[in-house]
């Protein structure tokens, strides 16, 4: 009966509550969007299986990704608090987004010709790959360069539309990428080799760019209108999100040092890294992304309302429900780890006996799971106070430590224990955010 009553209970919440509502449907959604995405390198170690090529895409690829994950989250997550304050001042978004807009482009402009140019001898000091390979990295990168353009804009976008909480789109749009992505592989893939799978991602999110410009017009949420003058409300933002850059700069180098690390050992670690990390990727993106995107828009719009104590509340609560929950599927995972690592990779041109080496490189990214994920609700809390101070002085130290473990774990565990490593530095991560937080409550309480 008390089983009913809970039930019963539960359900009227979800029903009365706007919040809950749209976290749910924002979840759903973006794993939906992002379920798609998720086959991709499945299918790439079934197509390509685990080689030299696979192994100078998967480098080459990190790096662009490293490069937009400087700027992307930040256009789609610290400008939303700043977008809900212009709008509660009755400001101009479309203006504000114009002008951010064409300061970040400037800046891209000028990071993407200064990779061009010192990659080549930069990654003949750092990594062991041999002349061939690293010709094949450099092309590589000439041609995904276009992705942190696309990927910049379209997060630009995507924070914007969510600010007006209209989630669902931006949620699903990688769907909208990932599929084309996937075509243009496949009809392809026997022409032009690794090759095409850049040519898939480039062209799969210059769509979901469009899609997403195309909503923005067909709703009338707000006009993009490019300026070169920056206003108050512009400096603040440069200068909160600096911070915040510098911070994905140093955090984004974890994934690529991971990788240089795992170019001294042997042939195809590289890959295997990379796929155990897109298993992990799966859960992650499902605790991690839709919640978080709805947490943002939702605690910045309440905060400027209701102040810290609010803050407070909603992020305890939240906190509480999501570590639970992430605990729970972290479980499943490890016990059901090397069927899944079957299930993945165990076809086409993959070699069967590296499923064992996967499975145990998936289990120790599960073992940070759990703080990863409470890390990300300290994270939201502290992106709604702008203090983005934090989040780059832990960057800092989380890159030092992932550094001095992976070597380490190295030696003991090969390629696993860079995962290890990763896991390590997220419970440092949780500890020190979360004591940062109470701390600048506390303070300005």
């Amino acid at each position: 009966m008390k089983i009913v009553t809970f039930i019963k209970g539960f359900w009227r919440k979800v029903r009365t509550s706007s919040l809950i509502r749209d976290s749910a449907s924002t979840t759903f959604f973006n794993t939906a969007g992002k379920a798609v995405g998720f086959l991709i390198p499945f299918f790439i170690a079934a197509w390509f299986g685990v080689t030299r090529a696979t192994d100078a895409f998967f480098f080459a690829y990190g790096i662009i990704i490293f490069i937009s994950a400087i700027f992307y989250p930040v256009m789609e997550k610290v400008i939303v608090p700043f977008i809900a304050k212009v709008r509660s001042d009755g400001g101009d978004v479309g203006r504000f987004i114009g002008s951010v807009s064409v300061i970040i482009t400037a800046v891209l402009i000028a990071l993407s010709l200064i990779i061009i140019l010192v990659i080549k001898p930069v990654l003949s000091i750092i990594t062991r790959f041999d002349e061939k390979s690293l010709e094949l990295i450099f092309i590589i990168i000439l041609e995904t360069i276009p992705l942190i353009f696309f990927l910049t804009w379209t997060s630009m976008l995507a924070g914007a539309i969510n600010a007006h909480k209209r989630f669902i789109l931006p949620a699903l749009s990688p769907a909208f990428r990932a599929v084309v992505c996937l075509l243009i592989i496949y009809f392809l893939k026997d022409l032009w080799g690794v090759h095409v799978i850049a040519l898939g991602y480039v062209i799969g999110e210059i769509i979901r760019f469009l899609i997403l410009f195309i909503f923005v017009f067909k709703k009338n949420l707000f006009k993009i209108r490019l300026s070169f003058k920056i206003n108050k409300e512009n400096k603040r933002f440069l200068r909160v999100s600096s911070y915040q850059v510098l911070g994905m700069l140093v955090v984004g180098l974890t994934p690529i040092i991971d990788k240089t690390m795992a170019s001294w050992l042997e042939i195809g670690s590289v890959s295997i890294l990379e796929y155990a990390d897109r298993l992990y990727m799966i859960p992650t993106t499902f605790l991690s992304t839709g919640v978080m995107v709805v947490l943002l828009s939702y605690w910045s719009e309440r905060y400027f309302k209701l102040g810290k104590q609010r803050l407070k509340e909603d992020m305890k609560k939240a906190l509480i429900v999501v570590t639970l929950i992430a605990i729970f599927i972290a479980a499943i995972l490890i016990v059901f780890s090397r069927w899944i690592a079957l299930l993945a990779f165990g076809r086409g041109e993959f070699d069967m006996e590296k499923i064992p080496e996967v499975s145990l490189v998936f289990i120790f990214y599960l073992a940070g799971f759990f703080p990863y994920i409470a890390g990300r609700i300290f994270v939201q809390a502290h992106l709604v106070l702008s203090n983005t101070k934090a989040l780059l002085k832990c960057g800092i130290y989380i890159s030092i430590l992932n550094i001095i473990l992976n070597y380490i774990f190295m030696k003991f565990f090969g390629v696993a224990g860079i995962a290890l490593a990763t896991s390590f530095t997220s419970i440092f991560s949780l500890c020190y955010l979360g004591i940062v937080f109470f701390k600048k409550l506390g303070k300005e309480g």
